[in-house]
């Protein structure tokens, strides 16, 4: 028998929990954080989850901030890739929309602008899936979403900054190192940035 009733009670710290300002630019690690339906055309694995009454499909992530007045906080986010409404090319938008952002956080991972096609870039950005994000190290801008149904306001990733961005914080650039068991599958080669 496990008896609980002489634990004390936990403290709670409420500054702890006070959300992170809109705009901050912060650098962190990818954790995907686990879904249960596999999409073949992301790679294998289970990392997305889906809707139940809609098309909608999303990639749960967690990033957990590496240096600076906020680090080890954790920001969660919905990559989603598929959803009900069409863009005139006849692809979810929400699909588009994802895979522009799954495009920015290879970028920022390896230091690469967006409008980079060089052969190295073209080989960062080809991935054996998903699964390839987790451990990677992305510089993004934290925002805040409103709560809805009684849930409090979070933060949120508003941006995923790559090389070319103001604000831009460079792989390499602040002493972070991501878990041993967060390291990423696959480890293209990375391009060193251009000197200004």
């Amino acid at each position: 028998m496990l008896n609980l009733n002489n634990v004390p009670a936990q403290e709670y710290d409420n500054t702890s929990f006070e959300l992170i300002p809109d705009g901050t630019v912060a650098r962190g690690f990818v954790k995907l954080s686990g879904g249960d339906i596999d999409l073949p055309e992301f790679g294998a694995g289970n990392f997305f989850k889906s809707s139940q009454s809609t098309s909608a499909k999303w990639l749960p992530i967690e990033v957990t901030i590496a240096g600076g007045n906020f680090d080890k906080r954790k920001v969660w986010h919905n990559i989603f890739v598929d959803g009900n409404k069409l863009s005139e090319r006849g692809i979810p938008v929400a699909k588009e929309i994802g895979l522009r952002t799954l495009k920015s956080m290879i970028d920022s991972a390896f230091n690469l602008s967006a409008k980079d096609e060089s052969p190295q870039a073209q080989a960062a950005r080809s991935l054996n899936g998903v699964g390839d994000l987790n451990g990677l190290s992305i510089c993004f801008v934290i925002g805040i979403e409103k709560g809805t149904n009684g849930y409090e306001d979070k933060n949120k990733i508003k941006a995923v900054l790559t090389a070319d961005a103001k604000g831009f914080i460079a792989a390499g650039a602040a002493p972070v190192q991501a878990p041993v068991a967060q390291a990423p599958a696959y480890a293209p080669p990375v391009q060193q940035p251009v000197q200004q």
